[in-house]
Formats: C-alpha cells, sequence, structure tokens
C-alpha cells in the first residue's frame, strides 16, 4: 500500500531516512531537530474532535464513552512520547493492568491463531 502524505507511513521513512543520515551524513539532514520539535508541539496540541451531527442521537453514556476514549487514546500517546524523550518506560494504564494476563500464563497461550 502507497504511503499516505502526511500518514504514518511518510513520517516512518522520513524518520528513517533521518537515521540513516545519521550513519552516513551528506547532503541535507531530512529533518531538523527544529521540525522534530514542532512536531511533537503539535502532537501535545492535538485534541479529539468534538462530536459529529450525528452525535444528537447518542444518549449521554455513548457521549461520555467517546469522550473518555479520546481521552484515553490521547494520554495513551503523551505517555508514549514522554518515555520515548526520557528513555523510561509508562504506568500501564488502568486498562491495560485490568487486560494483562496473569504471569503464570504465557502470552497467548489458549488462543487459536
Amino acid at each position: 500500500m502507497p504511503a499516505t502524505p502526511g500518514g504514518q507511513d511518510a513520517i516512518s521513512e522520513l524518520i528513517d531516512r533521518d537515521e540513516a543520515y545519521d550513519a552516513d551524513p551528506s547532503g541535507d539532514p531530512p529533518l531538523l531537530v527544529a521540525r522534530y520539535r514542532a512536531a511533537l508541539r503539535a502532537a501535545l496540541r492535538a485534541r479529539q474532535p468534538a462530536p459529529d451531527g450525528q452525535a444528537q442521537a447518542w444518549t449521554r453514556r455513548e457521549r461520555d464513552a467517546y469522550l473518555a476514549g479520546g481521552q484515553a487514546a490521547r494520554q495513551a500517546v503523551v505517555s508514549a512520547m514522554a518515555a520515548a524523550i526520557l528513555g523510561t518506560e509508562p504506568e500501564p494504564s488502568e486498562a491495560e493492568r485490568a487486560t494483562a494476563e496473569p504471569p503464570d500464563r504465557p502470552t497467548g497461550a489458549g488462543r487459536a491463531d
């Protein structure tokens, strides 16, 4: 599948080129530190879109679930960014702790592929 402009594939490819530049710095770098900073700040400013016109038919519970899901997704991204920048592992979320498999059971045990 071709990379979507501005999508995850395009960003990953640009980062790969930037890493290759670190190993063999010839020509102009694909990414400047200022662009990394701008990307991080843009990600931190990103907010969940407001519910659209169809949301008028939602119940209060559905609306709350939509908003909570968006907040949880944003927090997961911010935590991952913080872990990468600070070199630490983020604390697992309540949902991750609740769905974690018991330590005596190997991951994927008993599942059919």
